[in-house]
């Protein structure tokens, strides 16, 4: 029991603190510059869109208003079995070279970018989700990295807006700069191996059509790395979303359908977690990716081993640790009206992650589907 409590309590630390310090130090590598230049190819940009009514003529406007020569811009709407009025309103700007696509069944986001991807044009394929705000200057920003040959894919920044923020949006946003700060880092090491799936570009060259049930922004990532491509973050394509999922239940499911969706792109492309093929690469995975999913497993088996060895006085103190911070987190679920204040809200937020990631695995290892997508537009009331 001791040697599970304190290999349990190893990985964790490891996950959260540990790997960053490795990629703070350099320990997996060091800096790795690649050059950027001013080529303008054609690009094509891929929307797929359900339901979108609310954002998507802010989104097509948006695009329109680039700062990337409009002539070299190609815009692919795909409606995926949309009920409302999204098809209607991208009609309105079919004269102005807006692509509509429509799929009449609603098949799941990654399917529409696989019939989108056949109809594109562009030798750079760029995915931006629809309710999202790009700068003007962002997919200038994201096509001059293709200058170095050795790039096959690249990342923008996320950013929540998100006012007046639910405590549930104020910790993703707090863990959303953490996320972004291991990215960073990762990107300039050369061992990057994801995506943002509000902004990213791709070399058409190497697309692989998605498996349906696998999400874009980590699928598509690995594919690049094992053709032996880099995959880089440039910090000055932001972009800017609001995030809806502001309830613990909606963020749950928000976050089981992406951990499931992710893990099963993993576990179809193992011979990646190979640390003698891939190096740091796979390091980077293992400890970013996998060990994270499965750290609530080591949760558990912590916490039931420091329930073994209670009578020892350390051990009991541990414990109470635990029950507090466990306690807290409930309190935090049971208190939706008066939500805790941050920090307290911390320990809500751990656990509505960790939960979705032990039952994202689960689901991903017993061959469960996660569900289609569905986007949620509505702001809920604050929690």
């Amino acid at each position: 029991m001791t040697q599970l409590f304190w290999f349990s309590a190893a990985v964790v630390i490891y996950v959260y603190f540990g790997y960053p310090l490795l990629l703070k130090l350099h320990f997996l590598g060091g800096s790795k510059p690649w050059h950027r230049g001013h080529d303008q190819p054609l690009i094509s940009v891929i929307v797929a869109a359900h339901n979108e009514e609310s954002v998507i003529e802010s989104k097509i406007k948006n695009l329109l208003s680039s700062g990337y020569p409009r002539e070299r811009v190609e815009v692919l709407i795909g409606s995926d079995g949309s009920s409302d009025s999204t098809e209607d309103i991208v009609r309105k700007f079919v004269a102005d070279g807006v692509g509509l696509i429509s799929f009449p069944q609603h098949q799941g986001k990654s399917a529409i970018q696989n019939g989108l991807v056949a109809k594109a044009s562009g030798s750079i394929l760029v995915f931006t989700d629809a309710d999202c705000i790009v700068p003007v200057y962002a997919l200038s920003c994201l096509v001059e990295n293709f200058a170095d040959e050795r790039i096959g894919l690249v990342t923008g920044i996320p950013r929540y807006q998100n006012d007046p923020e639910t405590s549930v949006a104020k910790n993703e946003s707090v863990y959303l700069r953490y996320e972004t700060w291991l990215r960073v880092e990762e990107s300039k090491c050369g061992l990057l191996t994801m995506a943002s799936g509000s902004l990213f570009a791709m070399r058409r060259s190497l697309w692989k059509p998605l498996d349906p049930n696998v999400g874009d922004d980590f699928a598509l990532p690995l594919q690049v790395a094992l053709m032996g491509m880099r995959i880089v973050l440039d910090s000055r394509a932001f972009v800017f979303t609001r995030l809806t999922q502001n309830r613990p239940d909606s963020m749950y499911n928000l976050k089981v359908r992406i951990i499931s969706k992710d893990f099963r792109a993993l576990m179809a492309n193992p011979r990646i977690l190979n640390p003698f093929r891939y190096g740091s690469v796979a390091i980077s995975l293992w400890s970013h990716k996998l060990l994270r999913w499965l750290v609530p497993y080591f949760l558990l088996t912590l916490f039931a081993s420091n329930t073994f060895l209670r009578h020892v006085p350390f051990y009991r103190v541990v414990l109470l640790l635990q029950l507090m911070f466990y306690g807290t987190a409930l309190v935090g679920l049971c208190r939706r009206s008066h939500a805790l204040p941050f920090p307290f809200s911390i320990p809500m937020s751990f656990c509505i992650v960790n939960f979705a990631a032990l039952i994202g695995t689960a689901k991903s290892l017993i061959g469960r589907k996660s569900g289609r997508w569905k986007p949620v537009r509505k702001q809920s009331p604050a929690v």
